[in-house]
């Protein structure tokens, strides 16, 4: 199985990776130049550190699981 990372703006194409800990890093990483996230004392967050349903909150994201199959008709894989 494969993770289907979906754009819910449809301004990125969808995206195959290989695990969901993969999905989480491509999207900190992706929204690390607008993030500024902070902690009730105010202290700054380290984008790297969010759970995968916080960042997927952050931006506008979904993923779904699909066979091996089903990730062959994507062009972005990322595994």
């Amino acid at each position: 199985m494969k993770v289907l990372r979906i754009d819910n703006q449809g301004v990125l194409n969808n995206a195959v990776f290989k695990n969901l800990e993969d999905l989480r890093q491509q999207l900190c990483d992706y929204h690390s130049i607008d993030w500024e996230g902070v902690d009730n004392n105010n202290n700054d967050i380290d984008i790297h550190t969010l759970t995968l349903d916080q960042i997927m909150d952050h931006g506008e994201w979904s993923y779904e699981w699909i066979t091996e199959e089903q990730a062959k008709q994507y062009e972005d894989k990322r595994y």
